[in-house]
């Protein structure tokens, strides 16, 4: 992922891949490796997020994996731990566990099960981003799974939470019309992440 605003939560941040031993576990001495070939090559930071398996994980693995993420960057760089669940209680659970294993962000999509609407789905993410300090990615990531997000909900979190807490993670296709949709409906004021932009 890459920002296209200057703030403390910026530059470039790879999206893990979780490593597995044989037995099925998650391989620590592999995930460290990992972590430090990224610092080594100049990243900012690393993201723990759907291509990560965390929705093949199941609770107490994805809890793990958070902890040992969190554990192994240490000070070196910012640490984001994707918490989007099919409840809002759940997301706000691995939200404040996130934050309590010391991440530097939290992102999110929406429940993917159960298309919501607009509503529903603003008040998804102001729950999270309401029960923790740090802050939340709102992820849309409908090009590939779930529902687009409605331009209404970016709004309605940028003007009750502010520009230092909510980010942005828009992957709707069209994806550029989409960033200069929600650049120009926020006055420039949303800070935009974006993950496809090598390969486009």
């Amino acid at each position: 992922m890459q920002t296209s605003a200057s703030s403390n939560l910026n530059g470039v941040l790879p999206v893990l891949h979780t490593p597995f031993d044989d037995a099925g576990e998650i391989d620590t001495d592999v995930l460290q490796r990992e972590i430090d070939w990224a610092f080594t090559t100049g990243a900012d930071g690393v993201v723990v997020a759907m291509v990560s398996e965390i929705l093949r994980l199941g609770h107490a693995r994805r809890l793990n994996l958070v902890e040992q993420v969190c554990q192994l960057v240490k000070q070196r760089g910012t640490c984001v731990i994707s918490v989007g669940a099919e409840s809002t209680m759940q997301a706000v659970d691995f939200a404040i566990h996130a934050q309590s294993c010391g991440a530097s962000a939290v992102m999110a999509i929406p429940p993917v099960a159960t298309a919501l609407g607009s509503i529903a789905t603003k008040e998804y993410f102001a729950a999270i981003a309401g029960s923790i300090k740090i802050p939340l990615i709102v992820q849309d990531a409908s090009s590939y799974v779930g529902a687009a997000i409605d331009l209404s909900v970016y709004i309605h979190l940028l003007e009750e939470f502010g520009a230092h807490r909510i980010y942005f993670k828009p992957e709707a296709s069209p994806l550029g019309p989409n960033l200069s949709k929600l650049r120009d409906a926020t006055n420039g004021t949303a800070r935009i992440f974006e993950g496809s932009g090598g390969i486009n």
